[in-house]
């Protein structure tokens, strides 16, 4: 984390900044927000262990889309009033980590 550049401070501070104002909108948001964050870091814990790069992809692919999906109609179901920063904050999270830049620091190879 020495090396962290401009786009990821911003990412990261927008991520905090829809995560304070989603708990404080809603506290059981902190829940769900963590629950999904922990949720993708799973997913890409178990993609570092594949091999086959096609394969690895695809499953990170099709597995963070599908955690997306999935806990925002949680989110939607349960916490109608957060939906918004749920949205907000899922797709800020999909579209900036990048899970090779995790992978690579697990120890996976390429």
């Amino acid at each position: 984390m020495k090396n962290i550049d401009l786009k990821q401070k911003l990412t990261v501070l927008l991520n905090a900044a829809i995560f304070i104002t989603g708990t404080i909108s809603n506290v059981y948001f902190a829940f769900i927000a963590l629950g999904y964050i922990l949720t993708m870091l799973l997913v890409y814990l178990l993609g570092s262990r594949i091999k086959d790069a096609f394969i690895n992809v695809g499953y990170i692919w099709v597995s963070k889309w599908a955690v997306f999906i999935v806990f925002l109609m949680l989110s939607g179901i349960f916490l109608p009033d957060v939906f918004l920063y749920s949205l907000a904050m899922f797709l800020v999270f999909n579209l900036s980590v990048n899970p090779a830049s995790i992978m690579s620091h697990s120890g996976a190879k390429h």
